[in-house]
């Protein structure tokens, strides 16, 4: 109701409201004031008064002068606003009083306000008590005199009636009140129609001027009011033009896009889910074989086309997307033609409107024809019929194509970009067949081809990398750098958006690996191709966030990459790399578990750290080979320290996600566990949040089998990354470790590391704080719940000697 509210209404009655608040608050606080400064003036008088009394009382009583105090009581019986006058003595009995028929009784009995505590702490005191009673407009006074003898007047009360004075007062208040209201009213008055003419009814103008913006109805015609509202007018009459200017310019609009849809080589749909009408452009039927007056505009049209192969699966992920169980509707499927063949057709849709119950009315999208596009011909007709059976060699329409790039080169002197992007299809292998991986990689190549511009060749190498040829991206080398900066970051992108197969949902990541070619330097094709493989190799760094361009620089690297890649196949053999044990203790100092590293000291004494070791081979394809090598020695220690009757604390090993995903590594691995007898419990893997977050039934299947085995798992690195729940929720791990990072929480940001601390505790998992350096770092991590720790302040890492000499030693010498 108040929405609809007229200005003209509500600031008035706003003002007069404020108005009378402001009178009636005034009135009131000066009514208060008034009988305030009336009882202090009249508080004053009484107490004079009393005071000559008392002095007149004292002398009368030492000359026994009675009469004289009788005349002074009469006296003061006079003052019409005396209601008591009394004199009593000590008994509260009166002696003198200013009516005659209170003489000689009990002031207790006659007199309703008079009090004989009050009376006798008054005289003990010695101190007068003058009391003002607003309820009933009287002061009470009670004035000790100093008797003379046993018997004698000790006391003066009188109480005296603000009433009539109050109420006089009152009155001239409220005749003054009278004519401020008056006065008041009258500004009021004014000053709202003032309001009115130079603001309300300039803004009632413009409210009904607003209702016709953009028509030839629209007028905005103020005489004169306020700067603030003319500038309103103003802002009114501009968006005036420009409305009348957009809705011309989108007539125009609408115009170009209708010539721009049929132009293109896309089909454009839009269907009105509740009546299950949809708009087929001409392109859309062209696909199919029909004329732009062919074809029914109802639902049916397109799903009594699509293959019986793809029915199902289409379906149901566009009911999955219109329910909202699903983020967006892509996929690539066939579509009858009118000649009887199937085209293959890439059918991207968003929904667009809602009812306001919040259930979607309107959806539009395109069809892409990606069976006849002569930049991925080659890779859509014989992935469709094909399984993934090694390398696939480039298409040949894609090698002349970038061998005549290379060799005649580009007469305006533009830089062209040879793009390979390889996708992590780690995990994918053991959740699809080798034609449902196929088929996935089909919709990759047909999103990237509706994607990109004919500038850009795009084709598949094999299942999990493709081959994008650019050309003229710009004259300068810096622009052309830059503007393929910006194709492999949005590949990466389109790439990384989810795909929906049958009843799984993938989110894709992938590398891009860049290398810029020149027009003018002629170059072999293989080696564009090995210089982009050098190029995606170091994108996979971390450092490098997905995208890498070569230079020069990698040339030598992977010449020294293959050298120590020789060098450690043949360490592997002779089994020149060391072990090293890093202590876990709990909080009272004891050995609970060891994690083994692994060292590597070349034959020229060069150490080459972990990360580089590890990189290395997983590059090379081999890290599979060095896990299993590192857990061959550790299940061997374990049985010859059985043998030997040494006991010792449970180790664990860090497993790479490449090597977890090798299909043959998990079996490999369990097979070591029982040919060595190793017992439950006393081997652990470490596995990072990476490698528990893929596909669940990947991982629930090697997981399980390393459980079967008595094979403990611990999650590592926790908090590094998403920290997802579901790792600790769908796993059976036994502990986790924090990250390193959290060391460096502890004094700038402690409550993450409490929450992630408290997020482990709540699945009773056992909680790990590596890193730990200092006796500080160690009492945190205490206060906050860790259990074990692992860092410098307890033990460094030990090769297998010491380690043996620290399980050994008497628990007293355990204590670090």
């Amino acid at each position: 109701m108040l929405r609809k509210v007229s200005l003209a209404v509500l600031l008035p009655l706003c003002m007069l409201t404020l108005y009378l608040v402001l009178v009636i608050g005034e009135y009131l606080f000066e009514n208060e004031q008034v009988r305030i400064e009336l009882a202090q003036r009249q508080s004053a008088l009484i107490k004079q008064q009393l005071f000559r009394m008392q002095n007149v009382v004292q002398s009368a009583q030492s000359s026994q002068d009675v009469d004289r105090i009788e005349q002074e009581v009469s006296l003061a019986g006079l003052d019409s606003n005396t209601m008591v006058y009394i004199l009593v003595d000590a008994e509260s009995r009166i002696r003198f009083a200013n009516h005659t028929v209170w003489r000689d009784s009990n002031a207790i009995q006659v007199i309703d306000g008079f009090d004989a505590v009050r009376h006798q702490a008054v005289v003990q005191a010695f101190l007068p008590q003058i009391l003002v009673n607003f309820e009933r407009l009287t002061i009470q006074a009670y004035y000790p005199v100093l008797p003379k003898y046993s018997g004698t007047i000790d006391l003066i009360y009188l109480e005296s009636d603000l009433a009539p004075l109050a109420l006089e007062a009152s009155s001239k208040l409220q005749q003054r009140f009278i004519r401020i209201w008056g006065i008041g009213g009258l500004l009021l008055i004014g000053f709202t129609l003032m309001l009115y003419f130079l603001i309300i009814r300039p803004l009632q103008i413009l409210s009904q001027a607003a209702k016709h913006v953009g028509t030839p109805a629209f007028s905005a015609s103020i005489p004169w009011s306020l700067a603030e509202v003319l500038s309103l007018q103003s802002s009114l009459q501009q968006a005036h033009q420009r409305l009348e200017r957009t809705v011309k310019q989108l007539n125009d609009s609408e115009l170009r896009w209708l010539f721009a849809v049929e132009s293109s080589r896309n089909g454009i749909w839009d269907w009105d889910i509740r009546t299950g009408e949809v708009f087929l452009s001409d392109r859309w039927k062209e696909m199919i074989g029909y004329a732009p007056d062919e074809l029914a505009g109802v639902f049916q049209t397109w799903e009594t086309r699509l293959h019986p192969d793809d029915r199902h699966s289409v379906l149901d992920g566009l009911q999955e997307y219109v329910s909202g169980k699903s983020k967006e509707f892509e996929s690539v499927h066939r579509l009858l033609h009118r000649d009887g063949h199937y085209v293959w057709v890439l059918d991207r849709g968003m929904l667009v409107d809602w009812d306001p119950q919040g259930r979607p009315t309107r959806m539009i999208g395109i069809h892409v024809n990606v069976s006849e596009s002569a930049k991925n011909h080659a890779a859509i007709a014989e992935l469709v019929d094909q399984s993934v059976a090694g390398r696939k060699m480039l298409p040949d329409i894609f090698m002349a194509r970038l061998s005549q790039f290379l060799i005649e080169g580009n007469s305006g002197g533009q830089w062209g970009a040879l793009f390979l992007v390889e996708i992590d299809t780690l995990g994918l292998v053991a959740t699809l067949s080798s034609h449902e991986l196929e088929r996935l990689m089909t919709q990759v190549i047909a999103r990237l081809t509706s994607y990109f511009t004919e500038n850009v060749i795009i084709t598949q190498l094999e299942s999990g990398a493709f081959v994008l040829l650019a050309k003229d991206l710009a004259m300068d080398v810096a622009v052309a750098a830059r503007r393929s900066l910006a194709i492999a970051s949005e590949l990466r992108q389109v790439i990384a958006r989810p795909f929906h197969y049958g009843n799984h949902h993938f989110e894709l990541s992938s590398n891009v690996g860049i290398c810029l070619l020149d027009s003018i330097e002629t170059l072999d094709p293989a080696l564009v191709m090995y210089r982009a493989e050098l190029a995606v190799l170091n994108a996979k760094q971390t450092d490098q966030a997905g995208c890498a361009f070569y230079h020069s620089e990698m040339d030598l690297h992977q010449s020294r990459d293959k050298q120590l890649l020789r060098e450690l196949l043949a360490t592997l053999k002779t089994e020149g790399l060391t072990l090293m044990f890093q202590p876990v203790m709990n909080g009272n100092s004891e050995l609970v578990s060891a994690e083994v590293l692994i060292r590597w000291y070349r034959a020229d004494g060069e150490y080459i750290p972990p990360a580089e070791l590890v990189a290395l081979a997983e590059q090379g394809g081999v890290i599979a080979e060095l896990d299993l090598w590192v857990a061959k020695q550790v299940c061997l220690f374990i049985q010859q320290s059985a043998h030997q009757g040494r006991w010792l604390p449970i180790l664990t090993l860090n497993i790479s996600t490449f090597s977890f995903g090798q299909g043959e590594f998990i079996d490999t691995f369990v097979a070591l566990v029982k040919e060595y007898g190793i017992a439950t419990h006393q081997l652990g893997i470490e596995l990072s949040e990476t490698t528990l977050l893929m596909q669940p039934q990947f991982v629930e299947e090697r997981i399980g089998k390393l459980v079967d085995a008595g094979v403990s798992i611990i999650l590592d690195h926790f908090g590094s990354g998403s920290s997802a729940l579901s790792c600790l929720v769908n796993q059976p791990l036994v502990a986790v470790k924090l990250d390193i990072s959290c060391v460096e929480s502890l004094t700038s940001m402690p409550q993450r590391v409490n929450a992630l601390i408290l997020s482990a505790r709540q699945f009773n998992l056992s909680v790990i704080a590596k890193g730990v350096e200092s006796s500080e770092q160690y009492q945190i991590f205490v206060k906050l719940g860790c259990d074990s720790y692992q860092g410098y302040l307890f033990s460094r890492a030990l090769n297998q000697a010491d380690f043996i000499q620290l399980v050994c030693s008497p628990p007293l010498l355990r204590n670090m």
